[in-house]
C-alpha cells in the first residue's frame, strides 16, 4: 500500500516588503550596505525651576515652565544601485554601481549563505521629551494676632475693675504659587526611503546567491510632553490673639470684663497645577524602494525582469515499499516516485536545480540518487519521472516485550547552487515496523511442582500480503519457546498445534499455513514444572519467546514464572505465611531462617495463586496457629480476608494469632473488630440516652461544628463504656454527621443517629493481633537489614551451624517481625530460648547506639506487657497477672529459690525494671490516698512487684543506678509494634459514611470474579 503525501502550496507575495522580509530569513554569508543614515534623537528638555515659598503671609512664587524637547532628525534615503553578477558560485564577481563603482569577489562554493544587499532608508530620530514644569511655591503662614492688655485693678471701695483689651486678629496665609507648564515634546524625524536596486546577470542561476532588503526606514516617534508642575499649597492663617484679663474691682466693686479673643487669619488658596506639555508629532513615513531581477543577453539587452526571482515548491509525491505489503520494515528498501513540483516564483526557473531526498539518522539514500530539473516557466506544474530509492536502517537491537515500532521522517528538498528553495521541504512520517506482531501472550505467572499449563501466543499479520507457508508468501514465520531447565516443554497434545522439541529443549513452532492480511492467529505450547522444583520454592524461572520472520529474530517476549507451593488443607502447621507476587526466593528463605530460629513448621498461602484469603474451594481455618500476612497494598490488603474468618481464627484457640507486616494502619482492622453489619444499640437504655442528648451540638448562633469537633464529641461518648468493662474491650462510636435542618435551632444543631460498638475481641485475644510497621512501602524482609546472608544459587543446600551472623537490628523488618513473634509466644515460651540454649539466647540486638542481650530483650517484652495494661487504664492488670503466673511456672519448673542474686540475671532485671516503672508513676498518681485511677493502678503495680519478690529468697533492693538504662527496655516501643485490639486509643469514632462505603466494597467483592492467574501481554 503506497503512501501519497500532499501539501498545500505556499502563496508568495512579490511586493518589495514581502520579498525583503523573506530575504532576512535566509542564512547570510556576506552583507553589503547602501542604507541611508538614521536621524539622531532630539534632546530632552530641561525641567523648570520651583517657585519660592512665601513668608509671613506672603504669596508663594510660580514655578517656571519646562523647556521643549528637541526635534528628531530625519533619516536619509538609501542609495540606489545597479548590480551586475558574473562568474560562478566558486568565483562570483559582483559589480555595484551607485555614486561610485564598487567591485566584489566572493568564494561561495563551500557556503550555503547568500549575499544580502541592504538598501534600507534611514530611521527617523525620535523627538526629545519635554522638560517638567517647576512646582509652585507654598504660601507663607499668617502671623499670630497680639494678646489684649489686662484691665486695671480698682482700689477704691465700690469701684469696678477695668475691662481687658481685645486680642488682635491673626494674619491671613499667603496664596500658593502656580505650577509651571511642562515643555512640549519634540517632533519625530521623517523616515528615509528605501533604495531602488536592479540585479542583472546573463546567468539567472546566480540570482540564487543574492537577496535584497529595500524597505523604508522607520519614522521617528514624537517626544512625550513634560508633566506640569504641582500646585503650591496656601499658607495657614495666623491664630487670633488672646483677650486681656479684666481687672479686679475695689472692695464691693465689680471685676472688669475679660477681653474677647481675636479672630484667626484666613488660609491662603492653593495655586493651580501646571499644564502638561503637548506630545511631539511622529515623523512621516517613507516609501520602500524597489527590487528587480533582470536577465540580459550577451549584449546587455534585458530579456526578462521580475520583482522577485523564481521559487520551487514540492507539493506531492508517492512512497511505496519494496515488496508491496504496505509495511516499511527495518533493513528494507522503499521507493519515492511522482514528485510534483511547481515554479511559483516571479521569473522563469533556469535549468540545473537538484531534487533529492537526503539521508537521515534512520534512512540512507545514495548521494547520486538525484534528479536535475529542467527550466520551468512561472506556475507550470511538473511531475518528475525519476524514482528515488531509500534504505531503512536495520534495528540496532531486538525489541523486548513489545513490537518494534519507530516513527521516522523522510523529507524532499530542491537546491540550486547549493541554496535551498524553502518551499521544497516536504516531510512524510513513516512507521517502521515488521508485518508480523505478537498481540498477546497467555502464560501463567506461577506454577506448583508437577503442574502443567498452556502457553498461548496470539499474533497478527498487519500487512496487505499473505505470510506463512504458501506459494506467494511474503516470508516464513517461526516461534521459539525457551525456558529454564525446571520448566519443561511438553509434547503437543492437540493435533491443531504442532511444534518440534529439539535437543536443546526448546520448542520450535513453524507456521505451515497461510496467514492472510489483517488476520490474527493463535498457537499453543504445553509446559510443565519439574516435580523436584519444590526445593526452589518462590524462585523466578525465566521464559523467552522469539518471533522469527524469514529466519530473522524480530521480536522477543520474556518474563518469569514463580514456583508457588500449593496449600495443603489436611495438615496443621505452626505458621501460615500469606505471600504475594512480590515474594521471591530470597524473601522466602529469609522467612524460613526466621521460622527455623523458633523451630516452627510452616506452609504458605499465595494471594496470587488463590486470589483472596477466603477461597471458597480451599479452607485454611484450623490448619495453623499463627498467620503472618505480608501486607502489599493494593494487591493484598485486609479486604482480602473476610472478617468472620479472621474472628473465627482468632477465637479458635489460645495460640491463634495474626501478625501483619507492612504499611497498613491500625484502624484497618476495625472492620473485623467491630460488627458494622449490625447497626444497632447495645441496649434500650443506651438508645434512649442517645436520643435525648447525644444528637445535639450546643452552640451560640447557627455555627456548625467541623468534622474533628464531631469526632471528639463522639469519642467522649464511648469512654464510659470502656470503664464499665475495666478497659477489657474497645468501644467505638459511629455517628451520622448529616445535620437535621428541620430540628436545628439557634442554640443547637441536631444530627442523625449515633451507634456504639463493642469490639469482638477482648484485650487478651487482642494481644495476639500484632502489626509490624515497615520503614517504607516495601514490606519485604529483604528490603532492610538482614542479620545473615542468603545463598541464592539453585540446587544449593544451605548448611551452616548458625543462622544469625550479625547483630539483629530492631528497626529492620526482620528484627521487628522477630519481636512480634516473641510477643505472640508470650514470656514463658520466649524464656525457653534461654533454658534450652537456643541460638537466639546468644544474639545481640541493636537499635541506634543501644545494644541488648537476649535477657534484656526478654525483660523488654515483660515490661511492654505491663505498660500496655497501665496505658489502657485497666485496674485488674490481666495480662500482667498472666505474666506473673508464667514467671512463677518458670521458677517452680527450674526448682530454684535464689533468683536475682546476679545483676545480670533476668529475674533481677525484671524486679529492678518494675521498681523503676513504679517510681516513674509517683507524681502522676497524686494524691496517693488511692482515690484516683492512677493511684489505684500504682497500687496494683506494687502488688505485682510484691508477688514477684515472694518468688525468691534473695532480698532484692532498689538499684537506682541502673534506672536510666532500664527505662528504655520496652520491646513494643523498641520494635515500633502496634496492637490494634489491645493498645490504648485516644480516638475511636467514625462517621457513618465510611462504614457504608466499606459495606458497598464488600458487596462488590462478593460478586466480582477471582483474580486471573494468567499473565497477558
Amino acid at each position: 500500500m503506497s503512501i501519497i503525501t500532499e501539501v498545500g502550496l505556499q502563496n508568495f507575495s512579490f511586493d518589495v516588503d514581502s520579498v525583503s522580509y523573506r530575504a532576512l530569513k535566509k542564512p547570510v554569508d556576506q552583507t553589503i550596505s547602501i542604507n541611508g543614515q538614521s536621524g539622531s534623537n532630539g534632546y530632552v528638555g530641561t525641567s523648570g525651576s520651583a517657585g519660592y515659598c512665601g513668608s509671613n503671609g506672603n504669596n508663594g512664587g510660580d514655578g517656571s515652565n519646562g523647556s521643549d524637547g528637541g526635534n528628531g532628525c530625519p533619516g536619509t534615503d538609501s542609495q540606489n544601485a545597479l548590480i551586475w553578477l558574473n562568474g560562478t558560485v566558486e568565483d562570483l564577481i559582483m559589480q555595484v554601481k551607485t555614486f561610485n563603482n564598487l567591485n566584489y569577489n566572493f568564494k561561495l562554493a563551500k557556503s550555503n549563505g547568500i549575499i544580502l544587499m541592504k538598501a534600507n532608508g534611514g530611521n527617523g530620530g525620535n523627538g526629545g521629551s519635554g522638560g517638567s514644569g517647576g512646582n509652585g511655591g507654598h504660601g507663607g503662614d499668617g502671623h499670630d494676632g497680639c494678646n489684649g492688655s489686662n484691665g486695671c485693678d480698682a482700689s477704691a471701695e465700690g469701684a469696678s475693675g477695668g475691662d481687658g483689651g481685645h486680642g488682635g486678629c491673626g494674619g491671613d496665609g499667603g496664596h500658593g504659587g502656580n505650577g509651571g507648564r511642562g515643555g512640549y515634546g519634540g517632533d519625530g524625524g521623517n523616515a528615509g526611503a528605501g533604495g531602488h536596486v536592479q540585479v542583472q546577470s546573463a546567468d539567472p542561476r546566480l540570482f540564487m546567491l543574492i537577496e535584497m532588503d529595500c524597505r523604508a526606514g522607520k519614522k521617528g516617534q514624537g517626544g512625550s510632553g513634560g508633566s506640569g508642575g504641582s500646585r503650591g499649597i496656601g499658607g495657614s492663617g495666623g491664630c487670633g490673639g488672646r483677650g486681656g484679663r479684666g481687672g479686679c474691682g475695689g472692695p464691693g466693686g465689680a471685676n472688669g470684663i475679660d477681653g474677647s479673643h481675636g479672630c484667626d487669619g484666613v488660609r491662603g488658596t492653593d495655586g493651580c497645577a501646571g499644564n502638561d506639555g503637548h506630545n511631539g508629532r511622529d515623523g512621516l513615513a517613507a516609501n520602500s524602494g524597489s527590487i528587480q531581477y533582470a536577465v540580459v543577453d550577451i549584449h546587455g539587452n534585458i530579456i526578462e525582469t521580475g520583482s522577485d526571482k523564481y521559487h520551487v515548491s514540492v507539493y506531492s509525491y508517492t512512497i511505496a515499499d519494496e515488496n508491496n505489503d504496505g509495511i516499511y520494515e527495518p533493513n528494507s528498501i522503499f521507493f519515492i516516485t511522482n514528485v510534483k513540483w511547481i515554479n511559483n516564483g516571479a521569473m522563469t526557473l533556469p535549468s540545473g536545480s537538484i531534487l533529492s531526498f537526503p539521508s537521515t539518522e534512520y534512512i540512507t539514500t545514495d548521494m547520486n540518487d538525484i534528479s536535475i530539473l529542467q527550466g520551468n516557466t512561472v506556475n507550470q506544474v511538473v511531475i518528475d519521472p525519476h524514482q528515488f530509492q531509500c534504505h531503512l536502517h536495520d534495528s540496532y537491537s531486538v525489541s523486548i516485550n513489545e513490537p518494534y515500532i519507530k516513527r521516522i521522517n523522510i523529507t524532499s528538498e530542491v537546491k540550486l547552487l547549493n541554496r535551498l528553495f524553502t518551499g521544497s521541504k516536504v516531510s512524510t512520517t513513516l512507521t517502521c515496523q515488521y508485518p508480523i506482531q505478537i498481540t498477546k501472550i497467555e502464560i501463567p505467572t506461577y506454577l506448583g511442582p508437577g503442574e502443567q499449563s498452556s502457553v498461548i501466543i496470539s499474533f497478527k499479520n498487519i500487512s496487505t500480503r499473505v505470510y506463512g507457508e504458501c506459494l506467494n508468501s511474503a516470508g516464513s514465520i517461526e516461534f521459539i519457546l525457551s525456558t529454564h531447565s525446571l520448566l519443561k516443554i511438553s509434547p503437543a497434545n492437540d493435533h491443531q498445534y504442532i511444534y518440534e522439541i529439539k535437543s536443546d529443549g526448546f520448542g520450535y513452532y513453524k507456521i505451515n499455513e497461510e496467514i492472510f492480511p489483517q488476520s490474527t492467529k493463535r498457537i499453543k505450547f504445553e509446559i510443565k514444572l519439574d516435580e523436584n522444583s519444590s526445593q526452589q520454592y518462590f524462585e523466578h524461572l525465566f521464559w523467552e519467546i522469539d518471533l522469527l520472520l524469514r529466519n530473522k529474530l524480530i521480536e522477543k517476549r520474556q518474563n518469569t514464572i514463580r514456583i508457588v507451593p500449593t496449600f495443603q488443607p489436611n495438615i496443621h502447621t505452626d505458621v501460615l505465611l500469606v505471600t504475594n507476587s512480590k515474594v521471591g526466593r530470597i524473601e522466602f528463605l529469609a522467612y524460613q531462617n526466621l521460622f527455623q530460629l523458633f523451630k516452627y513448621s510452616s506452609q504458605t498461602w499465595d494471594i496470587e495463586r488463590y486470589g483472596v484469603f477466603h477461597n471458597p474451594e480451599i479452607k485454611w481455618l484450623n490448619t495453623t496457629d499463627l498467620i503472618i500476612f505480608i501486607y502489599l497494598n493494593p494487591e493484598s490488603t485486609f479486604n482480602m480476608i473476610q472478617s468472620q474468618l479472621f474472628l473465627q481464627h482468632m477465637k479458635s484457640s489460645e495460640k491463634s494469632a495474626f501478625i501483619s507486616i507492612g504499611s497498613g494502619l491500625s484502624d484497618e482492622f476495625d472492620f473485623a473488630l467491630f460488627d458494622y453489619n449490625n447497626l444497632q444499640f447495645l441496649n434500650t437504655e443506651d438508645q434512649m440516652k442517645s436520643e435525648s442528648t447525644n444528637y445535639l451540638w450546643n452552640t451560640f448562633g447557627f455555627t456548625q461544628p467541623n468534622q474533628q469537633q464531631l469526632i471528639d464529641k463522639a469519642n467522649k461518648f464511648r469512654i464510659n463504656y470502656e470503664k464499665q468493662d475495666d478497659q477489657q474491650y474497645l468501644y467505638q462510636v459511629v455517628f451520622d454527621n448529616t445535620a437535621n435542618t428541620d430540628s436545628t435551632s439557634c442554640m443547637k444543631v441536631v444530627y442523625g443517629a449515633k451507634y456504639i460498638y463493642k469490639s469482638t475481641l477482648d484485650c487478651q485475644v487482642g494481644n495476639r493481633l500484632i502489626m509490624v510497621p515497615t520503614n517504607n512501602k516495601n514490606p519485604l524482609l529483604t528490603s532492610s537489614n538482614l542479620p545473615f546472608t542468603i545463598q541464592t544459587e539453585l540446587n544449593t543446600t544451605q548448611q551452616r551451624s548458625r543462622i544469625i551472623e550479625n547483630e539483629i537490628d530492631l528497626n529492620s523488618h526482620f528484627g521487628r517481625l522477630l519481636c512480634a513473634i516473641l510477643f505472640y509466644q508470650g514470656f514463658e515460651k520466649s524464656y525457653l530460648i534461654i533454658s534450652e540454649q537456643d541460638e537466639l539466647s546468644t544474639c545481640i540486638f541493636s537499635t541506634g547506639s543501644h545494644k541488648f542481650n537476649y535477657n534484656q530483650i526478654l525483660i523488654s517484652l515483660a515490661m511492654s506487657i505491663i505498660e500496655r495494661d497501665y496505658d489502657r487504664q485497666i485496674l485488674q492488670f490481666p495480662s500482667s497477672r498472666k505474666l506473673i503466673h508464667q514467671t512463677e511456672n518458670i521458677i517452680h519448673r527450674e526448682d530454684k529459690t535464689n533468683y536475682g542474686m546476679s545483676e545480670n540475671d533476668w529475674f533481677y532485671l525484671l524486679i529492678q525494671s518494675l521498681y523503676e516503672y513504679i517510681d516513674s508513676k509517683f507524681w502522676s498518681s497524686f494524691p496517693w490516698c488511692g482515690c484516683t485511677m492512677k493511684a489505684k493502678q500504682r497500687h496494683e503495680l506494687q502488688e505485682l512487684l510484691n508477688d514477684l519478690l515472694s518468688l525468691t529468697t534473695v532480698n532484692i533492693s532498689k538499684n537506682k543506678a541502673i534506672y536510666q538504662q532500664l527505662s528504655i527496655l520496652r520491646l513494643q516501643k523498641l520494635a515500633n509494634l502496634k496492637f490494634p485490639a489491645a493498645d490504648y486509643r485516644q480516638i475511636s469514632a467514625r462517621p457513618i459514611h465510611e462504614i457504608q462505603t466499606w459495606q458497598r466494597e464488600q458487596q462488590m467483592k462478593r460478586i466480582s470474579p477471582s483474580t486471573d492467574e494468567i499473565e497477558k501481554y
